[in-house]
């Protein structure tokens, strides 16, 4: 099989490259991806190789290593960022090591804790009840920015205390900092004006959070000592555009995911809508595990390390393709099958280690709760027209998918 560059964001505009992915996994699992084109991604230029990371257990392994395999070092992105835009991006949760890491997570854990999550049903319902009310009588919507991105949408501002009149604008810089790479979405001199308006936006928000204290996630960033000492203006700006993201992009594109794999395996949809008591919560699992949001993420060696033969040296980039280990065959059993009912399903979709995503279980009571309202009031749903993915290497996402259904 020909060689794909696995860190170009044009390998992704048709979905995962599957085949590839198991190819390598099951050749050559600990792969050398070579330098790709500098010029394919807006967002870092691509001048060195990597270890392409594909087994289950591997990902497992490195991602509980960060005193080997560091998440600051590089960051997360598969690029090489310029010093000035490195320093930035190592205010974010997700590009630190402990034990800063570890400081910097015990701020925010208090507003993921199982109970605070349970609390926050009854407006999760409320709000996929109004996001399927918006289209229920239309016949036909953009799932993507009509179902999917709305309900996460209401949820991040209300945590978040941006006031609904906004929402449509924060959402749309979300847009335009994610989209760095596709150029029918955004550039990075719009990706640029965009980080720029939400970092003024949230330091404005700050400052009335200050002054009236109330129970939003940024009252409660601001408040709490780090290192004995508050907050800076770069970690308060870093903070709202790191939950701002996560907690759209990745949530609107699971569920956008969740229609497209139904739609394209009609007898598990058939599954699911005979029982959705019985089968939504699995299904949800087996959407993440069989083609995950997030890509890949990147570690960079702090030291030499051997790995089923091949020495990864002091400075190497390794990056972990999710895709790949979610189908790991030692793992999952016919795991190129799309199994609703599948029982375990240890997938790493959220992450592992110290980076296990914050907003797992958050993110797991949204999908199942705009996919029950989904599925209960349009269960005839489906795509209708040219399903538009988006360019990029970091978040499998989608511009547009059409759909149709008989008017409620």
């Amino acid at each position: 099989m020909e060689e794909i560059d696995l860190v170009d964001p044009d390998t992704y505009v048709d979905g995962y490259p599957h085949d590839y992915l198991k190819q390598i996994r099951d050749e050559d699992p600990v792969h050398w991806n070579p330098p790709g084109r500098p010029d394919c991604s807006n967002i870092a230029p691509v001048t060195r190789g990597h270890w392409a990371i594909t087994k289950h257990a591997d990902v497992l392994q490195l991602s509980r290593m960060p005193k080997v395999f560091s998440s600051y070092e590089g960051s997360i992105f598969s690029g090489d960022l310029p010093e000035e835009q490195l320093a930035a991006m190592r205010l974010m949760i997700i590009n630190m090591d402990p034990p800063i890491h570890t400081q910097q997570r015990r701020i925010m854990q208090p507003a993921f804790t199982p109970k605070m999550v349970s609390e926050l049903e009854p407006r999760i319902d409320e709000y996929s009840r109004l996001a399927v009310d918006a289209v229920a009588t239309s016949g036909s919507c953009d799932f993507v920015s009509d179902l999917a991105a709305e309900m996460p949408l209401l949820l991040i501002c209300e945590l978040m205390g941006i006031p609904n009149e906004d929402r449509r604008k924060v959402f749309a810089w979300a847009n335009e900092m994610m989209a760095m790479d596709d150029p029918t979405i955004s550039s990075p001199e719009g990706a640029q004006l965009a980080s720029a308006q939400a970092f003024g936006y949230a330091l404005q928000l700050a400052a009335e959070r200050r002054a009236t204290p109330d129970d939003s996630l940024m009252s409660h960033f601001l408040h709490r000592k780090f290192e004995g000492r508050t907050v800076s203006e770069d970690e308060i700006a870093i903070f709202f555009t790191l939950l701002l993201v996560a907690g759209t992009e990745t949530t609107q594109t699971a569920t956008a995911r969740s229609l497209l794999l139904l739609s394209e395996h009609p007898e598990q949809k058939a599954l699911l809508l005979s029982d959705l008591d019985k089968y939504l919560e699995s299904a949800i699992e087996e959407i993440l595990r069989f083609d995950p949001p997030a890509i890949a993420m990147r570690r960079t060696a702090l030291e030499d390390f051997e790995l089923r033969g091949k020495k990864i040296a002091k400075g190497d980039k390794v990056i972990f393709y999710y895709a790949a280990a979610n189908r790991d065959p030692e793992v999952f059993q016919n795991p190129d099958r799309f199994d609703i009912a599948r029982n375990p399903n240890p997938h790493v979709s959220f992450g592992i280690g110290q980076h296990l995503c914050l907003g797992a279980n958050l993110a797991r009571m949204q999908l199942k709760s705009i996919l029950r309202e989904v599925f209960t009031r349009l269960p005839d749903i489906d795509i209708s027209g040219p399903v538009v993915r988006r360019r990029t290497n970091l978040v499998s996402a989608f511009n547009s998918m059409p759909v149709s259904f008989t008017p409620e």
